[in-house]
């Protein structure tokens, strides 16, 4: 089971030095396979981090699996239970990567979405409706960072999903916002 353990850990090492080397040199991203791999959707749990969002985290996941799968398999373990420990700490190995990584490089990098006054202005797009006076959600991207909020509107207006919208300011992480055509509806242009 040891062999087993090591050809994972060994072939996913070799593709995640691949997918290095062509993000370096080539440019390409995950051997030009952009798109997610799972579209698991949470609010409250980050379930979807145990996941790997594209194909350079999954070489990690399972080269994570592949090591502690060959530690465990050193144990006294049967077969089947050091598998499903492999895989729960390559999931685990995700979590951390994907979370608590992105979470500490956005903390170093001061890369957060702005706060109260200061998000004034922001531009973003309706992701879930906000209607009848129901909070919804809605798409902003700042700093090359894509973030999706609880918002509701200011003015008590329905706004549909992929509408465009504007800030016009933030509490306690819940942003208010307007449509964009509002905003700008009562600035007469003929001068």
């Amino acid at each position: 089971m040891v062999y087993f353990y090591l050809i994972i850990f060994i072939v996913s090492a070799i593709a995640f030095i691949a997918d290095i080397v062509l993000r370096t040199v080539e440019k390409i991203k995950s051997f030009n396979f952009n798109k997610k791999l799972f579209n698991i959707d949470n609010d409250t749990i980050p379930v979807d981090k145990f996941f790997p969002e594209n194909l350079t985290i999954l070489f990690i996941a399972l080269m994570g699996t592949g090591t502690a799968g060959s530690l465990y398999s050193l144990t006294v373990l049967p077969w089947w239970l050091s598998l499903l420990c492999a895989l729960a700490s390559g999931m685990f190995i995700c979590f951390i990567v994907q979370y608590l990584g992105k979470n500490i490089v956005d903390a170093l990098k001061r890369n957060r979405l702005p706060k109260g006054e200061k998000a004034l202005g922001l531009s973003g797009c309706c992701v879930e409706e906000i209607k009848d006076g129901e909070p919804g959600k809605v798409r902003f991207f700042h700093k090359t960072r894509e973030f999706i909020v609880n918002a509701a509107s200011a003015n008590d207006t329905n706004i549909e999903i992929t509408e465009k919208v504007v800030c016009v300011y933030e509490s306690d992480g819940f942003y208010f916002v307007t449509k964009s055509e509002e905003l700008y509806k009562g600035i007469d242009t003929n001068f």
